[in-house]
């Protein structure tokens, strides 16, 4: 029995363990020796599988209790370092003890529940049979198993408080500030994106609008409250009063009329953003249109004439107006104006004047009876419309009466010279010094001494290059000569074998007559008047005349084109406001800067492209006859004439054409250009040449 005893005295020496294991003692026939019980095995693989924030999962390899049985298990653990005697058995989850075992060497897995969330834990667990407690007899403990719970999410954040900045603020009336709300979760962090309404508790004081602007309406106090998710904040504002300022200005009366000569005393009102009246304000008077009514420092208004005027009233940078309208006495004829106040015609030729009668205030006066006269009717005579006709040469007055008053005009009238006009100007380019013979703005002139009329010795030549818009000659040549009624232009034209114009059916310009209303370097087709003399090449040339009048195109009653025909004299003879002929070819376009607008006269082909009368390459004789319209009783009469001989042959011949209205009746004929241009550029290197060039007042033979 004491070897026993000493035996298992010597076993829990060698395994660390001090523990009093019973005696077992066996009798029978034969004695087989004392029975000894060994410990229960070590668990060397404790292992944490996975975690939650509250839990671990262990696993480890089951030992024997010793005596060929399952062990049990104390499963233990310690938040931080683990030492086995201090550590807590764990009470909670399958891993509490006592766990038993299933099988010797097989895996277990067990859970510690009621662990605290994010804690690094250490586990140990130790094999025993018996009881805790009473007879329990142990294994070593196990390898030490570390985790660390996991966090639990963190909270949604929620709006627990709203502040607002500044929490006080001074604002004056009708100025503003603005506040800035600030709203914060539970845990004190900034939330952005958040809804925030704005209120006030005295919108008499100030108010507020959605996005925290608060404006001064009278003095006062008011809170401003910001309100998220039912949170709140405020801001204390003190409203003071403005210092009152100039905010609106009256005139009275609003209106008023007066008789020239007279007065009318205006007051000003000056009030200040209340709505108060304020006095001793310094108010400043003036007049729009003086001509029609004037004003002094004290607001006392004055008719001059009659008309209208607004009188403003001004005191800091503020105004306010009344609309005056002065009305004259009975008008009365005081001055009559004859224009032209001179003019030169051929014999048999006409003028229109037109007599302007203006009353005592410089007004012009409608609807009166003119009476008029000339005091040589052997040289012009007039009828009762103004218009004056040439009967001899010599000169005469013709007077214009009314009421009275009169107005004159020197009328000198020419003689027919060989049954024909005046000669206004020659060119035969018999040499390059044409400045000296009245040529202007270009005066280089290109001269051919081989392609000439017989008898002459050089010719003006005119050489497109290919491509080119312009002839190498340069830019327009223009000649001034005497206003008239009419023209007559003659000279001889001769083109290159190989000319073929524009290649379009438009172009080249040649010739231009322009209007005593143009400027000497106008256009030469943005004007008053144009008259176009040319030909266009089409395999064979066509005579052309057109008239374009652009600067009269009228654009006030209406989009373009507007036909204005017997609707205002104010208006253009051709496309665009239309025209009284027929059969003519009439256009009208949106140039960009100006109204393109004009009409053409066109003769059948005279210019032959092949040899034989008329063969474009030899010299041909053309003459162009304008005559303008008349005006009668200020409306323009269809009669002028267009013209047109080529080599003595009338190809064409109209005697219907308005070149101009009552609106411009003394529009006259005084400059000639000759311009060629080709506005898509020649088409081929090319000629032609002019000689023995005249301008005249009719027909010359």
């Amino acid at each position: 029995m004491s070897r026993i005893i000493a035996a298992v005295k010597k076993i829990g020496r060698r395994s660390g363990w001090f523990v009093l294991v019973p005696l077992l003692t066996v009798c029978s026939g034969e004695s087989s020796g004392p029975l000894v019980a060994d410990p229960p095995g070590t668990v060397s693989d404790l292992a944490v599988g996975s975690t939650t924030d509250v839990s671990a999962t262990l696993t480890f390899t089951q030992v024997d209790d010793g005596m060929g049985q399952p062990a049990k298990y104390d499963v233990r653990y310690s938040a931080g370092p683990i030492s086995w005697d201090a550590a807590t058995s764990v009470g909670a989850g399958s891993c509490a003890t006592p766990v038993a075992g299933s099988g010797v060497g097989g895996s277990l897995s067990c859970t510690v529940m009621g662990l605290a969330p994010g804690t690094a834990y250490n586990f140990q667990v130790a094999a025993f049979r018996g009881s805790i407690g009473e007879n329990a007899i142990w294994g070593g403990a196990s390898n030490i198993a570390a985790a660390t719970t996991t966090s639990p999410p963190p909270p949604n954040p929620v709006v627990t408080t709203v502040s607002v900045s500044p929490p006080s603020a001074s604002v004056v009336v009708g100025a503003t500030t603005t506040l800035q709300a600030t709203v914060k979760d539970q845990n004190g962090n900034a939330m952005s994106g958040q809804t925030v309404t704005w209120s006030t508790d005295n919108s008499s004081a100030a108010t507020v609008n959605s996005a925290g602007v608060v404006s001064g309406v009278a003095a006062g106090t008011a809170h401003i409250t910001a309100t998220s998710s039912g949170k709140s904040g405020s801001a204390t504002i003190t409203v003071s009063a403005a210092p009152p300022v100039v905010t609106t200005v009256s005139v009275a009366p609003p209106s008023a009329s007066v008789v020239a000569g007279s007065t009318v005393t205006l007051q000003a009102t000056v009030k200040d953003q209340y709505g108060n009246a304020m006095t001793g304000q310094s108010v400043t008077w003036s007049t729009n249109n003086s001509a029609a009514a004037t004003v002094n420092s004290s607001g006392v208004v004055t008719g001059v004439a009659a008309g209208s005027a607004t009188i403003t009233a001004t005191s800091s940078g503020k105004s306010g107006t009344s609309a005056i309208t002065v009305t004259a006495a009975a008008p009365v004829v005081t001055t009559v104006t004859v224009a032209p106040p001179s003019a030169s015609i051929v014999a048999g030729t006409t003028v229109s004047l037109q007599a302007t009668v203006k009353d005592q205030n410089g007004n012009t006066m409608s609807g009166q009876t003119v009476g008029w006269s000339s005091d040589n009717t052997a040289a012009a005579t007039v009828n009762s419309s103004g218009v004056v006709t040439g009967v001899a040469a010599g000169s005469a007055t013709i007077t214009a009466t009314v009421s009275g008053k009169t107005g004159t005009s020197s009328i000198t009238v020419t003689p027919v010279i060989g049954g024909g006009g005046t000669v206004l100007f020659e060119e035969d380019f018999e040499n390059s010094n044409i400045a000296s013979r009245g040529w202007y703005d270009n005066t280089t002139v290109q001269l051919s001494t081989t392609e000439h009329m017989t008898g002459s010795t050089a010719s003006a030549q005119y050489h497109w290059l290919r491509g080119a818009t312009t002839p190498t000659s340069g830019d327009s040549q223009r000649h001034k000569f005497t206003p008239s009624n009419s023209v007559y232009l003659s000279y001889y034209v001769k083109y290159s074998t190989n000319y073929v114009g524009s290649g379009q059916d438009y172009h080249p310009h040649e010739f231009y007559f322009l209007s005593t209303l143009d400027g000497d370097y106008d256009g030469p087709s943005e004007n008053f008047l144009d008259v176009y003399v040319e030909q266009n090449y089409q395999n064979g040339g066509k005579p052309i005349v057109d008239i374009q009048d652009n600067k009269s195109v009228n654009t006030s009653r209406g989009a373009v084109p507007n036909n204005l025909v017997g609707v205002t004299e104010n208006r253009s003879v051709s496309g665009c406001n239309g025209g009284v002929e027929s059969g003519l070819y009439f256009e009208c376009y949106d140039a960009g800067s100006y109204w393109y607008n004009y009409k053409q006269f066109s003769a059948p082909v005279q210019f032959q492209p092949n040899p034989g009368p008329g063969y474009k390459s030899n010299w041909n004789f053309v003459e162009v006859y304008i005559q303008l319209n008349t005006i009668s009783n200020g409306i323009g009469q269809s009669d002028g004439i267009v013209q047109y001989w080529f080599n003595g042959n009338l190809v064409i011949d109209r005697h219907d054409i308005m070149f101009r209205t009552g609106a411009h009746a003394n529009l006259q004929l005084n400059q000639f250009i000759i311009g060629p241009y080709i506005g898509d550029g020649s088409p081929v290197d090319q000629y032609f040449w002019v000689d023995n060039l005249r301008v005249a007042t009719a027909r010359i033979p």
